[in-house]
């Protein structure tokens, strides 16, 4: 056949090899290159000004490999008042990058003339590139300032639903963008504690945090992820502007989106704590309302109640805990756990001056709390105690029951080398976690259960090393 028709070609892919062939349709379409010149180039992206699936080029990697020239044809096209968007739209995508960043500040100049309806539609992808430009550009500031002004004139679409994570849609929404290049260039100016905002930003900043312009909270949320900086450098202003944001009295919508971005990378300012007080103790009533930062909430709740220092009052702690539902106690607990690993050579000392007293004046009392899986994160944090291990257990004993899957736990106990060291103590600590029903008990709870008798042979015919023994013949993994 090859010698009779020499014309004929094989299907790519073997498709001639299968009765049905389903693709998206790639192997139809054709690649056009882009010309090589200026000249040509404008006019061939006047003809092609949308993309087409069908016919592929290589605009993009000319944007890249090609600043000089890809500039220059759009801007020759603006000179007679095309915008091709689509293509725009590409280049400065490709232009945000490092290796770009710099040489393509210079059509800044030619993108500040273009008129309000190219603006909007380039409002995403001039975004992304101010962003960038935010760290780095050199001269001509006001450019900067008026490509940032005209896209927060913008109107835009300002639809948030409750189910919304806020901190997304921020980072993601026009606005959202030239706050983050705001702050870019913020923090390029060498800051220092109470000098004050500076007149380029202070203004901007001021409108941003108007309550009244709905489109604005997607900058607010951004604001408020940086309060610690801008408290520490304009307190007043912060005060005035900034703080009234997160106040659930004044507006629940502002309030909940102000938490979420200073939830999104929460850390401790003692003064700035102090003035936000009564609303970040109120955000406890509030927990489910923040979605998936509600869980920061709960462990920052928790850091501030192991060190409260002057901020907070014990019995202020106690009540603000005591409102968070059940699965914020378990993100509290694990917090602890979190904090307490993390105190290395000072662990035995953190144990005993924070995570302990936490539990006795701050932790609820209620037999509510009493959950299997709030009794596995606090047996996970009684093992965090090593050495100290008898002494957590003392303090928590009261909260732990038996755990439905107490496999991780008895690894654990096992890994830490708990009943060589304190046989009764995990003893007691196997006994209250491990019940009759455990299924799939691990091979490390006959290995305890050994330690255990090596280290005390009485507790061999002790009543809880008989049960447990039993237990673990009868489900125990052999």
């Amino acid at each position: 056949l090859k010698l009779q028709y020499p014309d004929w070609e094989l299907a790519k892919y073997e498709r001639d090899e299968f009765p049905f062939w389903i693709s998206e349709g790639d192997d139809r379409r054709n690649f056009i290159p882009t010309p090589l010149h200026q000249t040509e180039l404008a006019e061939w992206l006047k003809q092609h000004a949308s993309l087409d699936y069908w016919q592929e080029d290589d605009w993009n990697q000319r944007c890249r490999d090609d600043f000089s020239t890809t500039s220059n044809a759009l801007s020759a096209l603006v000179q007679d008042g095309e915008w091709p968007i689509e293509r725009w739209r590409e280049a400065l995508r490709v232009w945000a990058e490092d290796k770009l960043i710099k040489q393509s500040w210079s059509i800044a100049q030619v993108i500040s003339k273009a008129p309000n309806n190219v603006i909007q539609a380039l409002s995403h992808s001039l975004g992304w590139w101010l962003q960038a430009q935010a760290r780095i550009f050199k001269d001509c500031e006001e450019l900067f300032f008026t490509l940032i002004r005209r896209l927060l004139e913008l109107e835009h679409q300002n639809g948030v639903h409750e189910e919304d994570d806020l901190v997304l849609r921020a980072i993601n929404h026009p606005v959202g963008l030239v706050t983050e290049a705001l702050l870019r260039w913020w923090y390029r100016q060498e800051l220092k504690d109470a000098e004050g905002l500076r007149d380029e930003i202070k203004p901007l900043f001021t409108e941003l945090c108007d309550t009244g312009v709905e489109k604005f909270r997607h900058g607010r949320v951004l604001l408020t992820a940086n309060a610690i900086e801008l408290f520490r450098v304009d307190e007043k202003w912060a005060r005035t502007s900034l703080l009234p944001l997160f106040d659930w009295q004044l507006s629940e919508v502002e309030a909940r989106a102000a938490w979420e971005g200073f939830l999104w990378s929460p850390r401790p300012y003692r003064p700035l704590l102090s003035a936000i007080k009564q609303p970040l103790l109120e955000t406890a009533t509030r927990y489910r309302e923040l979605g998936k930062y509600a869980e920061q909430y709960a462990a920052f709740l928790t850091f501030a109640a192991l060190d409260p220092g002057d901020t907070f009052t014990t019995e202020e702690l106690a009540e603000a805990t005591c409102k968070l539902p059940l699965e914020g106690l378990q993100s509290a607990v694990q917090a602890v756990t979190r904090a307490l690993d993390g105190a290395g050579e000072q662990r035995r000392e953190y144990l005993r001056n924070r995570v302990l007293p936490y539990f006795k004046s701050v932790w609820p009392k209620t037999r509510d709390v009493m959950t299997p899986t709030i009794s596995e994160l606090l047996g996970q944090l009684c093992v965090a105690a090593r050495e100290d291990f008898p002494e957590a257990l003392e303090i928590l004993q009261h909260w732990l029951q038996p755990v439905e899957h107490p496999f991780y736990l008895v690894y654990l106990l096992n890994e830490e080398k708990l009943c060589d060291q304190f046989s009764l103590d995990a003893l007691v600590f196997l006994d209250t976690i491990v019940g009759d029903d455990a299924q799939l008990l691990p091979q490390e709870l006959k290995q305890c259960l050994d330690d255990i008798e090596k280290a005390d042979q009485t507790l061999a015919e002790d009543a809880r090393f008989v049960r447990l023994s039993q237990v673990f013949e009868r489900h125990g993994i052999s």
